[in-house]
């Protein structure tokens, strides 16, 4: 079985029921996971879904937000100590060799570990092979440069957007997608607030969920501060039919 598990669905507004951004993609028996973001608090939610830290195998960063990414020096770390020795691979827009070089150099994460860090930078239209899926990235619209990605393997297809505003890019990612994981973290009543940040609305996710024809949506990185579940589905449900709003520890088939 391959399916999606929700690790973090949080906005950057903490939440005391969710954690930041963290999304597994898991293969067969969680031999095999491959992460989404990471944000603070990650390696905690890993353990809480009895993910074990040596099962992940790539780590893809869509944006250098810490919502999106703090928690990787812990993750690092946790697999230094339990002793790794398989190489992990780390995949970001560009300017990921930078950071880590100076997370390394300044907090000397997992100064022992046994195991490569093969980092890959990745510039938006590139095609790249990542164990046994075919991964897209594309160019969103934020606040910094963010990378929607698009997996497709053993006929499955889903597509994340990181942090967007509605754009050409997260409608060409989600073109014809089986699952679209798509961020919404203002209602419609706030879509001023969604424009000066660079985020979406439920009702502008569902938009480009219908106008890119994917077969089901999936609402992310909730803002408990602004909006309810509730609302989020009363306004995505009258534009795409097939929609839920994701929670941690939700987990969804897609073989």
């Amino acid at each position: 079985m391959t399916s999606v598990k929700f690790f973090g669905t949080s906005a950057a507004d903490p939440s005391n029921n969710r954690g930041f951004a963290c999304i597994g993609l898991v293969n067969g028996d969680e031999n095999d996971v491959t992460l989404l973001d990471c944000g603070d608090g990650s390696i905690r939610k890993l353990l809480e879904n009895n993910v074990d830290v040596l099962s992940i195998s790539n780590i893809l960063i869509t944006h250098y937000h810490s919502d999106h990414l703090s928690g990787l020096t812990q993750i690092v770390e946790t697999m230094g100590i339990k002793r790794r020795t398989s190489v992990l691979g780390l995949y970001g827009p560009g300017g990921l060799h930078e950071y880590f070089s100076l997370i390394q150099k300044t907090t000397n994460v997992a100064a022992n570990r046994k195991f490569e860090i093969k980092i890959n930078e990745i510039s938006a239209g590139e095609k790249i092979q990542i164990g046994n899926y075919s991964v897209s990235s594309f160019l969103m619209q934020h606040t910094v440069p963010c990378l929607g990605y698009r997996f497709g393997g053993r006929d499955i297809s889903l597509a994340y957007t990181g942090d967007t505003e509605p754009c050409e890019g997260s409608l060409d990612l989600a073109k014809n997608v089986g699952l679209l994981i798509h961020e919404a973290t203002f209602l419609e009543k706030d879509v001023d607030k969604a424009r000066q940040s660079k985020h979406s609305t439920p009702r502008e996710a569902a938009r480009t969920a219908r106008d890119a024809s994917a077969k089901k949506l999936i609402l992310t990185h909730v803002n408990e501060q602004c909006e309810t579940e509730a609302e989020m589905l009363a306004e995505a449900h009258g534009i795409h039919s097939n929609v839920s709003v994701a929670y941690d520890g939700l987990e969804v088939d897609l073989s």
